[in-house]
């Protein structure tokens, strides 16, 4: 179990505490690191199944991933104290580690608990056969449904289907046909493999040539880290979906942003849409898609109104706590009180996105687009989504539910016009339901938005490349927006210190109750994530061009 930070403060699910537990001992446990980094944060992710992801990259334990690496590292720390069998648990893990089927590791009893959910469909590809050896090529590529299509510094996530730290192949190709050689297998079948080809390993005692075969809801668009830095190199069975969008002006999009009024929300949002407006203005004159800007404040109208395109609507008189419930409230008074835009399509955004360059509108035809988040899992809770969306619901129809929330999400604006009203009328009885409350908690929102698209038949594609995550993602590569929401961390020599404030940290709950200043420092010469770097520019350009930056609601002053 890896903690993770969370994404709302205040009027936004970005810093609603929460709990966490490990139970396990050793002298390798870099969760523990983890655990306080984002205690520290304010953040700390409450019952988070962390199975959703690729394993560790580079020698770290990346909490967005419960990683097939560091899983082995807790096992072995937890074998050595005599905690666990290492065999069974590894064994019992192998087939459900990562992104789709949540395996957590718990405490119960002093032991360490392998939990696995219930696995999905088969799959209906062609039988297995014996694996070549190396490089050869025994079929036609031309024909062949599966073709052999590597991508480098590439990292994918997935059930396991074959645990990997131990099975060693020659090449790329050869872990590809692995993966075709367990494609039926059941109750897992492979449709996605990664292999590391470094000869210095892979990090986090991940052997070179190791194999891991796994397998993803959604082949054609697998999810997982790329970066410039990552050794890893990861294939699909399936043929890769286009996931460029369409390009032209008739696609083009109006962002949406919700907020309330407090200071925390308005320094965020006025970066925001600097930066709205500064990509938008280097995007091409004829065919560029990015179009208005609507702010949503529900909330008393505030200073801001007459820098940011606002309009005001009614905030929930019963939040019960939860200040998010008025987000999808807003949305729907977005269509009976704002302005009717003239955009065809919108981009639901939240105030912590900093846009990297002009965005495109990643929607093919008429299907909503959107971000994936690993810890929205419907699958995991079938007794609740069938409580919500409906008890017709087969066990593959949850797999196939979009593991998306609110935000980024690119829809046309008649289909969030008619998802609007669910979405807010099922987080309602998410959020007063004690059971959905406990298990979803600060997510439960964003669980609220995928059950409504489902209950309303509105399918969502994935689009990894749409957001960026710093420090966990590092380069700019081709992400649309830089999501800020985590604690960023590094000692004097720029060396990332996960779970220890830094020497040297950015982190946004800095600035709860009052403005950052002007001229943000740096990170130390050392720290190599391009994307931390940029963050601060982007902050500093803002805050020195933006007037009254100290003072933009009338009633606060910048703190350091």
């Amino acid at each position: 179990f890896l903690p993770l930070s969370t994404h709302r403060a205040r009027s936004c699910r970005h810093c609603r505490p929460a709990r966490a537990g490990i139970g396990m001992a050793g002298k390798r446990l870099p969760a523990l690191g983890f655990v306080a980094a984002f205690l520290v944060a304010f953040n700390v992710f409450r019952n988070a199944d962390h199975s959703g992801l690729p394993h560790t990259q580079a020698g770290r334990v990346d909490p967005l991933t419960a990683t097939t690496a560091s899983l082995v590292a807790h096992v072995e720390s937890a074998a050595e104290s005599g905690a666990v069998d290492a065999p069974r648990v590894l064994a019992n893990a192998a087939a459900a580690v990562t992104s789709g089927r949540p395996v957590s590791f718990i405490a119960e009893d002093d032991a360490v608990v392998v939990r696995r959910a219930n696995a999905g469909a088969g799959s209906t590809a062609k039988p297995p056969r014996p694996i070549p050896r190396g490089d050869e090529k025994s079929r036609d590529e031309e024909n062949d449904p599966h073709p052999f299509n590597p991508q480098t510094h590439a990292e994918f996530g997935g059930d396991v289907v074959k645990w990997g730290q131990n099975f060693l192949v020659d090449t790329p190709r050869a872990c590809h046909d692995a993966c075709v050689a367990h494609i039926n297998d059941t109750p897992l079948g492979c449709n996605v493999w990664v292999y590391c080809p470094h000869p210095d390993g892979c990090g986090n005692d991940q052997p070179h040539k190791a194999c891991w075969l796994k397998r993803q809801t959604r082949p054609e668009n697998p999810t997982g880290p790329r970066d410039k830095l990552n050794r890893w190199t990861s294939g699909s069975m399936a043929a890769p979906e286009d996931v460029s969008g369409e390009r032209g002006a008739h696609k083009k999009f109006h962002v949406v942003v919700t907020t309330n009024a407090n200071i925390y929300q308005a320094w965020q949002v006025r970066v925001m849409y600097y930066w709205y407006k500064e990509m938008k203005k280097r995007q091409d004159p004829i065919s560029g898609q990015m179009g208005g800007f609507t702010r949503v404040l529900h909330d008393d109208a505030d200073a801001l109104i007459d820098e940011i395109p606002t309009c005001v609507v009614n905030r929930l008189e019963n939040e019960m706590g939860f200040v998010v419930l008025s987000r999808p409230n807003a949305f729907v008074q977005f269509f009976e009180k704002c302005p009717e835009i003239t955009e065809d399509y919108i981009l639901m955004a939240e105030p912590d996105h900093l846009y990297l360059k002009p965005l495109d509108n990643l929607m093919n035809g008429r299907t909503p687009a959107a971000f994936p988040f690993f810890y929205i899992d419907p699958k995991k809770y079938p007794k609740l989504v069938r409580r919500f969306a409906g008890e017709h619901l087969s066990d593959f129809e949850i797999e196939q539910m979009a593991p998306v929330g609110s935000s980024p999400v690119f829809i046309h604006k008649d289909d969030l016009r008619r998802v609007a009203p669910v979405w807010r009328d099922v987080t309602f009885k998410i959020k007063t339901d004690p059971e959905a409350d406990k298990e979803w908690g600060w997510v439960l929102e964003m669980y609220g938005y995928t059950i409504a698209a489902t209950m309303v038949g509105l399918k969502h594609d994935l689009r990894p490349q749409l957001q960026a995550q710093p420090p966990w993602d590092k380069s700019v590569g081709d992400f649309f927006i830089l999501h800020f929401t985590y604690g960023n961390d590094y000692d004097e020599h720029g060396t990332f210190t996960p779970g220890k404030i830094g020497a040297w940290r950015f982190d946004k709950r800095t600035w709860m109750s009052g403005i950052p200043p002007k001229n943000l420092p740096m990170p130390p010469s050392g720290c190599d994530n391009e994307l931390v770097k940029r963050l601060v520019e982007m902050v500093n350009e803002a805050s020195a061009a933006l007037p009254n930056w100290e003072d933009p609601l009338g009633r606060t002053k910048a703190v350091g």
